[in-house]
């Protein structure tokens, strides 16, 4: 079972590089509110004003939302990291370790004269499949079994790590071309150099698409057009100015420069802080937080508003809806261990959560006993060279992507020995 958790862990790294390209934004600085500023508005009016100002609440709360979501999620990853940690990883080394015996027991066995050309066959494949198993877990050093492996495998372990470095490569350099990404992906490049390098490829090409339409506006050929791209220049401005006036406001109550007291001097430069992030995040939900925490300033104030500055807040809020809902997605499918643990060890429904951490020990210990079988068959040439009657090889021969599904079940293969019937592999 470990092994295709280990292969889960690998496979989020690959697929998601997908999903995590596409935001860009990765894991921002939530903070919930405690009590979501709102509007009052009259049940039976139906004014296009109180429409903006239903249509202002309902964002509001759905930003208010997917922060919990967000929360709770970080939450539950950190307790299923370390759930992971103190009652899984020992399961696995100790099935790594009774694998790695295995292997070496199966090689003492190969050439003993009980055994013949087939039989030789299969405990080479069982050999292969065991040390690739192994080899894919880079957090623990098997290089002991290199010469093993290299015995019986038509490719030196040099030559197979060349050939999926380039094969990796080449599906990176595939899917950030997809996205219109001209990513050079070197050798020694892991994939969080490749996510770096993937971000600084999109702020070229978002700066580069930002020139190309200044200089078309420049170049418009009508009057029309040209007041139009205008306008559109004078808009962005006026919706930078919606978060930059709260800014101000808050900037000049909490600079702690002009707090003499000390105690209070250490509370405003933590809120300052808060409000620096707020506003190099561009985070209006969190900026009107802060603005009702410390100005005093409810939901009801913002019905002062001039019409047209109500309605930047609408649009800059529904953009943080849809960038809040985008890294939501991308913290749940996050690559390697954090991704495995968020998608099979956490919840949103504590029980749930419960029953799938149960499950998962149960199923480590159970495997942890099949590797504990095989070892003794692997020890034991008579008993092994029957077992090995209840194996067979596919017409294919070995095949590297089969290791996962073939080692979960192997344990049964042996295990069904004396019972009249053939396991076949899967």
């Amino acid at each position: 079972m470990w092994i295709i958790i280990r292969a889960k862990i690998r496979e989020n790294e690959e697929k998601s590089l997908f999903k995590w390209i596409r935001g860009l934004h990765f894991f921002s600085y939530f903070r919930p509110m405690k009590k979501p500023i709102s509007i009052e508005v009259a049940q039976n009016d139906t004014s296009s004003r109180a429409k903006r100002y239903k249509e202002f609440n309902t964002l509001l709360n759905k930003i208010n939302q997917l922060k919990l979501q967000f929360e709770a999620l970080q939450a539950q990853v950190s307790s299923g990291l370390a759930f992971y940690h103190q009652e899984i990883l020992p399961l696995y080394v100790k099935q790594q370790n009774l694998m790695e015996e295995e292997v070496q027991a199966l090689h003492r066995a190969y050439s003993l004269p009980i055994f013949g050309r087939n039989d030789r066959k299969k405990i080479a494949t069982l050999i292969l499949m065991h040390c690739q198993s192994l080899f894919q877990d880079r957090d623990r050093d098997f290089s002991a079994l290199t010469d093993i492996y290299n015995h019986y495998a038509d490719q030196t372990l040099e030559e197979l790590e060349a050939e999926k470095k380039l094969l990796a490569q080449e599906r990176a350099e595939e899917v950030l071309r997809s996205f219109g990404l001209e990513v050079d992906v070197e050798d020694e490049d892991d994939l969080e150099t490749i996510l770096e390098k993937a971000r600084e490829a999109a702020e070229r090409k978002q700066e580069e698409a930002r020139e190309h339409a200044e200089n078309e506006a420049r170049s418009a050929r009508s009057e029309k057009q040209k007041l139009k791209a205008e306008r559109e220049r004078q808009k962005e401005k006026d919706i930078q100015k919606v978060s930059k006036n709260i800014y101000g406001d808050l900037v000049r109550l909490l600079h702690p420069d002009r707090e003499i007291d000390e105690s209070k001097k250490a509370a405003k430069t933590e809120a300052i802080q808060r409000v620096n992030e707020a506003y190099e995040r561009k985070d209006l939900f969190e900026l009107l937080r802060l603005q009702a925490e410390y100005l005093q300033k409810e939901g009801d104030t913002l019905v002062l508003l001039p019409e047209k500055e109500f309605k930047y807040y609408l649009q800059v809020l529904k953009a943080q809806e849809l960038d809040l809902q985008s890294e939501l997605n991308a913290a749940a499918k996050a690559p390697g261990l954090e991704g495995y643990v968020c998608q099979n060890l956490c919840h949103p429904n504590p029980v749930t959560t419960q029953i799938l951490r149960q499950r998962a020990v149960k199923e480590a210990k159970e495997t942890l006993k099949s590797h504990q079988h095989n070892l003794k068959l692997a020890k034991d040439p008579i008993v092994l060279k029957e077992a090995l009657r209840y194996y067979e090889i596919e017409a294919d021969g070995f095949d590297v992507d089969d290791v996962d599904s073939f080692s979960e079940s192997e344990g049964e293969v042996f295990e069904k020995k004396g019972r009249g019937k053939k396991k076949k592999k899967r």
